[in-house]
């Protein structure tokens, strides 16, 4: 079972990619069990999770019931955490970056826990009328491109790939995350997924 010290080595290694410290990934062990373990931060991140859907979700726009709904987000957001991996794992093949795979992810993980966590905050200061809506709206664009900036150095830095790469990463993550968000908005108004 993971520990109290590892889930703070690991925030804090996050927290030093975030300013841009490379050796930040160094607190990040490069195994499987790396890997698994964590996922520890999805779990972490539930509650936040849970605020930002409720602050972010128009009661009128769910038309199905409260168990499907559940049922719906608790799948998106797992389907959130696993889209990635599952699909980087072969493009790590073919780039032969595959001996990086765990050590990225571990890092890339424990790094959404923060994200998460930072999203909720300005959320929090939009809605709860602190910071005037315009400011708020500018403060989440601003928020959103220092996030995907943030994975950008992740995906370099743990997978010693060029700029242009880690570029890529990031947009193949923004897509994934954006079909599985519309995937989740189409079921919760009713909608099939396909054909219709």
């Amino acid at each position: 079972m993971i520990n109290f010290q590892e889930i703070s080595r690991s925030i804090f290694g996050a927290w030093m990619l975030a300013r841009f410290d490379a050796n930040g990934l160094l607190l990040f062990d490069n195994t499987v069990r790396a890997f698994w373990r964590s996922y520890v931060a999805a779990v972490l991140a539930i509650p936040a999770y849970i605020a930002l859907v409720m602050m972010r979700t128009p009661e009128a726009m769910i038309k199905v019931g409260s168990l499907s709904a559940l049922f719906i987000q608790s799948s998106g957001y797992v389907a959130g955490w696993f889209a990635m991996p599952f699909v980087m794992l072969y493009v790590c093949r073919i780039i032969d970056r595959e001996e990086q795979f765990c050590r990225y992810f571990a890092a890339y993980n424990w790094a959404a826990l923060l994200q998460i966590t930072l999203m909720l905050a300005i959320t929090i200061l939009g809605k709860s009328g602190v910071l005037p809506t315009p400011f708020a709206s500018i403060l989440s664009i601003i928020t959103i491109i220092a996030i995907l900036i943030y994975q950008g150095f992740i995906a370099r830095t743990a997978l010693m790939i060029p700029g242009m790469g880690a570029f890529g990463m990031v947009l193949l993550d923004l897509m994934l995350g954006l079909v599985v968000e519309s995937w989740t908005t189409k079921l919760l108004i009713g909608h099939r997924l396909f054909g219709g």
